[in-house]
């Protein structure tokens, strides 16, 4: 999710695709879903830095043929900035550079009091929520079909109501004792009146109310207001990455 990986994580992944060389695990690549459609491949990892450019083309080969066969028609991948290498043999397999992202992350030991009007979402919150997130996030699949299903897959969802409407919503995914923010967003008319602040810090709150140690989200570098409210959070900035996307 962006948060450094424990042993854990792999149950969530679609699924991790390994190169022996004779009994030695010469690298691995896991894959995570990311929407519908398309997938974000996490790696490769490889035992022996200098081969890096010789198994990164074997691994993807072995991970489009799975994401093909799965349905999906895109992939992405996540690279620090700070590693050339990895992105120069990325680069080299197809994918292209779309734009620079952020990983945050912050401590749940002290939250905040939940502002008035944040709760965890009902049955009956599904459609608002929904309506409001994907107007947010327009290429996300998070909402299809239906938060219900998400939240079968382990997903947390809030609002924010305001005058008995709600305005606002966000989806949490975790693994054990981290949380990882999804998707957060409020209704456009409300945003810089302090409605998405609130929203934020009721997730925070009703988070480590569950017994949540951390939590971490990404944010594109370019989105100022964005990076600006999390920072006012007391959100860190871990690592900074390339988004590279290419088809399978």
């Amino acid at each position: 999710m962006g948060q450094p990986p424990i042993a854990e994580d792999l149950a969530d992944c679609l699924g991790t695709i390994v190169l022996l060389d004779a009994t030695r695990i010469a690298g691995a690549l896991a894959i995570c879903p990311y929407s519908e459609d398309q997938a974000t491949v996490w790696g490769p990892v490889v035992a022996v830095h200098s081969e890096l450019t010789k198994i990164t083309p074997v691994l993807l080969r072995e991970v489009r043929t799975a994401l093909r066969e799965g349905g999906y028609t895109s992939l992405r991948a996540l690279v620090d900035t700070r590693n050339r290498e990895l992105r120069a043999a990325l680069l080299g397999q197809g994918l292209t550079e779309w734009k620079d992202s952020h990983c945050y992350e912050r401590s749940l030991h002290r939250t905040p009091a939940i502002p008035e009007g944040v709760r965890p979402t009902t049955k009956r919150d599904h459609a608002a929520a929904a309506a409001i997130l994907a107007g947010a996030f327009p290429d996300s699949g998070h909402c299809l079909p239906h938060l219900g299903e998400r939240e079968r897959e382990g997903y947390r969802h809030y609002v924010i109501v305001v005058d008995g409407l709600i305005v606002g919503a966000a989806a949490v995914q975790s693994a054990q004792r981290r949380s990882w923010l999804k998707l957060i967003a409020v209704r456009p008319d409300l945003r810089r009146h302090g409605t998405g602040r609130a929203l934020l810090t009721g997730v925070l709150a009703l988070e480590s109310s569950l017994g949540q140690r951390e939590i971490g989200l990404e944010v594109l570098a370019d989105n100022a207001g964005a990076v600006a409210t999390f920072e006012a959070a007391h959100f860190k900035r871990s690592w900074t990455f390339a988004i590279l996307t290419g088809p399978v």
